[in-house]
């Protein structure tokens, strides 16, 4: 009963505290379909990334995931890059210009995104249970999309708002078993399961899985191909 109770999906788009570069999305399940939540919906704007706990504050007893499209953990050494970003920096990715960006090169973003972290810690989320970390870019070119997410998505406004809105799908595949990770300890990062990907990328990404160096990312890991 407490479960059906937390009927709400969150996705956030975070950037940094002192611009109105964030963003965030609710989502709502009913009657096991998902539909935007109408007045949020209604009077979605980017906001300032200091805005983004205060806005979800009132819906947090009913948020059952949050995904948020920004760092959440780092990594190690120079660019502080994590292994899922240095796999998805290589050549397939990058020349499609979807590679999540370095965290050496938004480093304000980054800080200000452990923070949001520990605050949804603090409310009761738990990292990569039902606090966890996408990428809006390899998302939106991964999923496949029928026609009514392709009608929701062009209600956003900003590329930011669509962002968000792409993080709470992620947010709501994720409550119904229906995401994978890629990763290692430095952190995990959190897509559709790969049924509900377009069939090229479904390829694209099985060949650059398969061809990368055994040596520098034998650590990393994916439940990708796990029914």
């Amino acid at each position: 009963m407490k479960n059906r109770m937390k009927n709400l999906f969150v996705g956030i788009d975070l950037g940094i505290k002192e611009k109105k570069t964030s963003a965030i999305c609710i989502l709502k399940e009913k009657n096991e379909k998902v539909f935007p939540l109408k007045d949020w919906c209604k009077n979605c704007r980017d906001i300032f990334g200091r805005e983004v706990f205060k806005k979800l504050k009132p819906y947090l007893k009913k948020v059952r995931v949050i995904a948020i499209d920004s760092p959440l953990t780092k990594g190690k050494g120079k660019g502080k890059m994590r292994l899922f970003e240095k796999f998805f920096s290589r050549k397939t990715f990058r020349e499609e210009k979807i590679n999540p960006v370095p965290p050496v090169l938004i480093p304000k973003v980054c800080d200000f995104s452990f923070k949001i972290r520990k605050k949804l810690e603090k409310a009761g989320f738990t990292l990569d249970i039902n606090l966890i970390e996408t990428s809006a870019r390899l998302v939106d070119a991964f999923l496949f999309y029928p026609d009514f997410l392709k009608k929701r998505k062009t209600f956003c406004q900003t590329k930011n708002q669509k962002s968000a809105f792409l993080a709470a799908l992620v947010a709501y595949f994720h409550s119904k078993f229906q995401t994978r990770y890629v990763g290692y300890k430095d952190g995990f990062l959190f897509l559709p399961e790969i049924s509900l990907w377009k069939k090229e990328w479904r390829k694209k990404f099985y060949l650059a899985w398969r061809e990368k160096p055994r040596l520098k990312y034998h650590r990393l890991l994916t439940n990708l191909w796990e029914k």
